[in-house]
């Protein structure tokens, strides 16, 4: 039995450790201002798609839709490695490169949230349009010297199932202890960070605010049997993929991972879409 004990201990000694695995590099932008991006080594995923690649609002409930001609399966991807942010961009972030600030949730418009102790700028950004997000990128991106991008679709999804395919939302089961919705939230955003993260130490990949992806839409792009590297969605298009939950949503259907496929034209804005940041990857020093 000591033997045993011995041999089990070990086993357990020589798995690789979280940080190892997700090695955390810290990006500086002044003083004040960090940003914490989670490396993401190359790896290969089945990515579900279980109701034809698309969903639609109805009322506040969102239907599955099967679209004409659409795949319903499963595909397989292979993807580079990447930084991901553990953090959605802060209102105190856009606001540090941007110079302004077009959140909902902020000192301008919520001046009743002051006596609750809110504090708007640690609050995710919001009413940013993807034009906008990618404006935002752009300037991060020359401002730091580092390549800043928002994610792919595919990168996105293997981020937020973080190798726990059959979670329901990112992390978890039981949407309270990951994701702010409408059922949790209170009809507001959140303070970043404040739920459990994601195997991967993510936070907030199923709630708070949905996700703008670089992609544009179409329910017809994946194909069946198909291996797919590094996929950026179709040429072109007049939709682009947001993905996640957000605050103003029912979590059933509306934040799980195997339905929540949005769709939103490139200047739209609403007080549940914001930006989570990839960066691209560079050697990694274990």
């Amino acid at each position: 039995m000591k033997q045993l004990a011995i041999i089990f201990l070990t086993l357990i000694l020589c798995v690789p450790t979280f940080a190892q695995k997700n090695k955390v590099v810290t990006i500086e932008i002044n003083d004040k201002m960090k940003i914490d991006m989670v490396y993401i080594p190359a790896d290969t995923f089945v990515r579900k798609n279980f109701y034809g690649d698309t969903c639609r609002p109805l009322g506040c409930y969102l239907k599955p839709v099967v679209a004409k001609g659409a795949y319903n399966g499963t595909d397989t991807i292979v993807l580079s490695d990447y930084y991901i942010a553990k953090f959605e961009v802060t209102q105190l972030l856009y606001e540090t490169v941007m110079h302004k600030n077009p959140s909902w949730y902020n000192k301008t418009n919520t001046p009743e949230l002051k006596n609750n102790d809110f504090d708007y700028r640690v609050h995710p950004a919001e009413r940013v349009s993807w034009y906008e997000a990618q404006e935002f990128v752009d300037s991060l991106s020359a401002l730091t010297g580092r390549h800043f991008r928002l994610p792919t679709e595919a990168e996105w999804e293997y981020a937020a199932r973080a190798k726990h395919y059959n979670d329901h939302f990112s992390g978890s089961d039981d949407f309270n202890e990951v994701a702010w919705a409408w059922d949790n939230g209170g009809q507001q955003t959140h303070p970043v960070g404040k739920l459990r993260p994601n195997t991967f130490g993510l936070y907030d990949m199923s709630g708070n605010v949905e996700e703008w992806c670089s992609d544009w839409f179409s329910p017809y792009y994946y194909e069946p049997d198909t291996l797919y590297v590094n996929p950026t969605g179709p040429p072109e298009g007049h939709l682009k993929v947001i993905r996640g939950g957000s605050w103003g949503v029912y979590p059933n259907r509306a934040c799980e991972l195997d339905t929540r496929r949005g769709e939103i034209p490139t200047k739209k804005t609403n007080q549940g879409s914001g930006i989570r940041l990839v960066m691209d990857a560079e050697p990694v020093k274990h």
